[in-house]
Parts: structure tokens; C-alpha cells; sequence
């Protein structure tokens, strides 16, 4: 009898942390195969019928999350013997169910966390969401005073911008689910500065051939537009993409939106009083992220440090 197929490796987290940009990566590689969507939110959704509450979820998490068994091991039928299975749900190092179902449903499953200094995380995803015209408040602080209410309220994960980023407390969770040997942890600011030595790391974690970055990733890049019309064009799952795609090959419009992201939206900072604020809130968790995985993190602990960007 044929065995159900299920993924043989999960890049789990964090949001905002460079998954879109090592998914992009991964993509690549003939040895292995991803989903798409990029993020189905089986393991975190699984059984329920998705209803959060916040502004754009309708359009976006409760339509587009695989949360049927049998819907969810299809997305992986087209994949070959000889490739690497896998997905990018960044909802699944959050909830701390999603680990649980993982580990009864493919034990086996490696486990990728790209993480990122969690004061820079969470205005980021403050940026990405007020790129897609949803975030309803004009500063971070406002937002940042307004999240357990949103949170309360049943807005989704993205919306959570300081609980997403209390990594310690995550992979706490998930190391106790899983062994040490099956979780790869990694930092965004690595990412960063030398791509193809994480790109090494994952390769050889996921046992593939080693191969160099072969393409430009188109992340979702966060700020503040200067036409939000634009924006919601190219940031969201806006009814002109139907018509458009089909004419437009894939390389051309990764080009034509990276272009248009980059002249329309303006990257902005936070204050440094915020991330004093922020760094102090972080501070036990970070500790616990580094008694975890043996990181120095420094610079994540730093009020002084030059404020992040989107």
C-alpha cells in the first residue's frame, strides 16, 4: 500500500526572518521540492475552518490555508521519488501545536528556524502590513499598544508583532518535541551578509548537493507607499493578477514587481526609545534563544544599536 506523502523537511520560522527569500533559493534546487503556496498552514490549521478577524485575513489566511489532510498531501504529488520534500509555514514554529502534529505525522521531518533580531521582526511585519494597506495604525508604537487586543480579537499570527518574535520560548517547544540533530537554526542577519554559506548549511542539513545562489529572491519588502493603490497591486492577491499573469512570464514579473516595489515603497525606522522599549521586553527570551542554541546575540540585546529598517 502506498504511504500518504508527507514533508520530508519544514522551513517553520520565523515571519519576516528571510523564509521568502530561502524559499525563492530552495525552489531552485532540482533536488528538492516545495509547495505552493509557499505557506499552506496545515500543521498550525489543521481540522478547522479558518476565521480570523483582522484586516485583509479573509482574503488571505482564511482563503488560502490547506487545512484537509488529503488537500495537503496532494500538494506534494507532483514531486519525484529522488527529490526532498518540503514547505515554509511560518505559522508552524509559532503555534505550539503545529510542532506536535508534525511530529506525529512526519517524525522524520527536518526543521529549518531562520530567525531575526525580534525588535527589527516586529516592525517589519508592522512595514509589510501597512504596505498592503491593512494595518490600520499610522505609527508602531500605536500598534504595539493595540496588539493584545488584536490578539484578543482573533486577529492572526501577523498581526502578533511582538509574540511572534519570543523565539526562545518557540523553540523551547520544539526542541522538546523534537531531537537537536533535526532543527537547523539560523539568522537572518547571516542571510544577509554571505548567502551562499547558509545556503551551504541548508544543503548539506537536507542532504542535497551543495549549490550555489542561482537566483535574485523577490521578498516582500515592507514601508510605507507612496501609491497604496499600487501597493495592493502588487502585495496582495489583487484580482488585476489574474489577468495579468497569465500574459507575463514568471522571471519578467518577479522583475517588473521588484522594480516597482523598490520605486514605490519607502523604507522607514523606528525610534530609539521604541527599541529600548522592545530590547527590554526581549531580553529574557533572547537569553533563552542563546542558552538554547549556543548564539551569541549581542547585538539583539542592544538598545544602542542602530535602529532596523522594514
Amino acid at each position: 500500500m502506498t504511504q500518504p506523502l508527507t514533508p520530508q523537511f519544514l522551513v517553520i520560522g520565523a515571519a519576516r526572518s528571510g523564509t521568502t527569500a530561502l524559499y525563492q533559493h530552495l525552489v531552485e534546487h532540482p533536488g528538492l521540492f516545495l509547495t505552493t503556496p509557499k505557506e499552506p498552514h496545515y500543521f498550525a490549521l489543521a481540522g478547522t475552518t479558518p476565521a480570523f478577524t483582522g484586516p485583509g485575513d479573509r482574503q488571505t489566511i482564511n482563503r488560502l490555508a490547506v487545512t484537509d489532510a488529503d488537500a495537503y498531501r496532494a500538494l506534494y504529488r507532483s514531486a519525484r521519488p529522488d527529490q526532498v520534500r518540503g514547505e515554509a509555514s511560518v505559522s508552524t514554529m509559532y503555534y505550539p501545536q503545529a510542532v506536535t502534529r508534525v511530529r506525529e505525522e512526519a517524525p522524520g521531518a527536518r526543521l529549518i528556524c531562520m530567525l531575526r533580531d525580534p525588535a527589527d521582526r516586529a516592525f517589519s511585519a508592522y512595514g509589510f502590513m501597512r504596505t498592503r494597506g491593512w494595518e490600520p495604525c499610522e505609527t508602531f508604537e500605536e500598534a504595539l499598544a493595540d496588539e493584545e487586543r488584536r490578539i484578543d480579537a482573533g486577529w492572526h499570527h501577523i498581526w502578533h508583532y511582538t509574540a511572534m518574535g519570543r523565539y526562545g520560548e518557540q523553540l523551547r517547544h520544539v526542541l522538546d518535541v523534537f531531537p537537536r540533530d533535526q532543527v537547523l537554526v539560523l539568522r537572518y542577519e547571516d542571510m544577509v551578509d554571505d548567502v551562499a554559506a547558509v545556503l551551504r548549511r541548508v544543503h548539506t542539513f537536507l542532504g542535497v548537493p551543495e549549490l550555489p545562489p542561482s537566483v535574485a529572491p523577490d521578498p516582500h519588502r515592507s514601508g510605507e507607499p507612496r501609491i497604496r493603490f499600487l501597493s495592493r497591486v502588487v502585495s496582495t492577491h489583487h484580482p488585476l493578477k489574474k489577468v495579468v499573469s497569465p500574459l507575463v512570464p514568471v522571471r519578467l514579473r518577479r522583475r517588473l514587481r521588484r522594480t516597482i516595489v523598490q520605486h514605490n515603497i519607502v523604507r522607514s525606522s523606528y525610534g530609539d526609545a521604541t527599541r529600548r522599549q522592545l530590547v527590554e521586553g526581549f531580553r529574557g527570551d533572547v537569553e533563552l534563544l542563546e542558552q538554547l542554541t549556543g548564539l551569541d546575540l549581542p547585538a539583539w540585546r542592544s538598545p544602542e544599536r542602530t535602529t532596523g529598517r522594514a
